[in-house]
C-alpha cells in the first residue's frame, strides 16, 4: 500500500506513522512531504492508494510561512492532470471544524476530515479508512488446504513464511518459492462446499496463475498405498446423484486438467530422483510407518483418478462401493473437485492441479498418526511444482 502524508510537525507525523505500522503492519509505502508546493508535486506525479494531509502547513521548502490550504485543496487534490486525482483523501487536522459546510462540500469529493487530538478519538476513523483503501492484493500462485496441519507442512520449505493473517475476508499465509510471490488459504472447514468457496474467492481476489490443492486423502485399497501421492488427472464427485426408494443413484460428473498442465506434470513426476526427494529428511517416529514397512516409500500416481465428496469415509469396504464403475479410481478426499471446478470456470483462467498424499483407505488404516508425514510429501510436490514453472504455463482464457 502506497501512502502520502502532508505533515511539518515531527512528534504529530511520528504518532501517525506508528499507527499506520500497527494497522497494516509493514505491509506498506510511506512518502512524507512537509509543505504545500510539494505536496502538489507529489500527487501530481504518483499514484497513491491513500492521502493524509494536514492543512496548516508552510508554503514551500524555500517559504517557511505557515498558511491554511482549504481553499486550494480540492482545486490542487482533484486536479483532471493529477496521477492522484482519484485517491481517497483525508484531513487529518487540530484546527476548529466549526467552518460552515466545508466539511460537507469535501465528502462530496471523497476528502474526508478526521479532527487529530491528544485523546485518540481519530484512529478508529482512521483505521476503517485505511483498510477500504488497501489496494487488491495478487499472487503469482495460491494454494488451497482444508486442515491446519496440511498448511504448517510448507512453513520450512518456502523461503519466506508470512504470519497468518485474514486477506481480503480469506484466512491465508504469504509465502514465497523463489522469485514467485504466492498465498496459502485454509478452508474454514473440510467439504466441497467451503472448498468451493475459498477457491472461487481466492481466484477473484487474487488472480492467481495457478491454483491447487495440497494435503491428505484416502485410497482405495489394492491400488495404492500408505504415502503414494496422488496427482489428480482427473476428480469425480461421488455423492451427487438422487436418493430414491430403491436407494442411492449417482450422477456423473467429473473435471481434468488442461493437457497443458497435466504434460508438465508429467515431465516433473518422471524425473530420477523426485521419489526420493519427497521422502528425505521426513524423520518419521516408529509410530508412523505402516505395519511391516521398515522404510518410508512414496510412489507417485501422476494421470491419478480421484474421488470429491462432502462425507468423510470411515468405513471399510465403502471404497469398493466408490469403485464400482470407476475402474482406475486410486483415491478419495472432500475437496479437488470444487477447486477445480472453480478454476475452470475463472474468468481469468489460472493453472490448476491438485497432489494429496495416502494416508488411510477408509478401513482399518482410518487414523491421524500417518497425516504428518503425509502433508509434507503433498507439500513438498507442491513446492517442486512451483519452482519447475507449472505457473507460468500460458492457457486459452475465457472471454469476459
Amino acid at each position: 500500500m502506497k501512502i502520502l502524508i502532508l505533515e511539518d510537525e515531527e512528534d504529530k507525523f511520528e504518532v501517525i506513522r506508528d499507527y499506520i505500522g500497527q494497522v497494516i503492519s509493514d505491509d506498506f509505502e510511506l512518502r512524507r512531504v512537509k509543505n504545500w508546493l510539494d505536496y502538489s508535486r507529489a500527487i501530481a506525479s504518483d499514484k497513491f492508494d491513500l492521502i493524509l494531509l494536514d492543512l496548516l502547513v508552510p508554503r514551500s521548502p524555500k517559504d517557511e510561512t505557515v498558511e491554511d490550504h482549504l481553499e486550494s485543496l480540492v482545486s490542487t487534490t482533484r486536479d483532471y492532470e493529477s496521477q492522484s486525482f482519484l485517491t481517497p483523501a483525508i484531513v487529518l487536522t487540530r484546527a476548529n471544524l466549526d467552518a460552515g459546510d466545508f466539511v460537507y462540500d469535501l465528502n462530496k469529493v471523497d476528502i474526508n476530515v478526521i479532527p487529530f487530538n491528544d485523546h485518540d478519538d481519530w484512529k478508529e476513523a482512521l483505521k476503517v479508512k485505511i483498510l477500504a483503501a488497501q489496494p487488491r492484493k495478487k499472487f503469482d500462485f495460491a494454494i488451497v488446504c482444508a486442515l491446519d496441519k496440511e498448511m504448517a507442512a510448507f512453513e520450512h520449505l518456502v523461503d519466506r513464511w508470512g504470519p497468518l493473517k485474514r486477506i481480503s475476508g480469506l484466512v491465508c499465509r504469504e509465502v514465497r518459492i523463489g522469485s514467485s510471490k504466492g498465498v496459502i488459504v485454509r478452508a474454514h472447514r473440510m467439504g466441497l462446499v467451503a472448498a468451493a468457496v475459498v477457491a472461487t474467492m481466492a481466484l477473484e481476489r487474487f488472480e492467481p496463475r495457478l491454483i491447487c490443492m495440497s494435503g491428505i486423502c484416502g485410497g482405495v485399497p489394492g491400488e495404492v498405498k500408505i504415502y503414494d501421492l496422488l496427482v489428480s488427472q482427473i476428480c469425480h464427485q461421488h455423492d451427487a446423484g438422487k436418493w430414491s426408494s430403491s436407494g442411492f443413484k449417482s450422477e456423473h460428473y467429473d473435471v481434468q486438467l488442461d493437457v497443458d498442465v497435466h504434460d508438465k506434470l508429467i515431465e516433473l513426476c518422471a524425473e530420477d530422483d523426485m521419489g526420493t526427494y519427497l521422502t528425505n529428511d521426513l524423520d518419521p517416529a516408529r509410530s508412523e510407518f505402516p505395519e511391516g514397512v521398515e522404510r518410508i516409500h512414496c510412489t507417485i500416481y501422476p494421470e491419478a483418478v480421484t474421488s470429491s465428496g462432502s462425507a468423510v469415509i470411515a468405513e471399510e469396504g465403502k471404497t469398493a462401493i466408490l469403485a464400482t464403475g470407476q475402474r482406475k479410481l486410486a483415491g478419495f478426499e472432500m475437496e479437488i473437485y470444487s477447486v477445480y471446478e472453480a478454476a475452470r470456470h475463472a474468468l481469468h483462467k489460472p493453472a490448476f492441479f491438485a497432489a494429496k498424499c495416502v494416508v488411510d483407505d477408509g478401513g482399518v488404516n482410518k487414523g491421524d498418526r500417518f497425516h504428518r508425514i503425509g502433508c509434507l510429501i503433498s507439500a513438498k510436490f507442491i513446492v517442486k511444482a512451483i519452482s519447475a514453472g507449472i505457473a507460468d504455463l500460458r492457457l486459452p482464457q475465457r472471454n469476459p
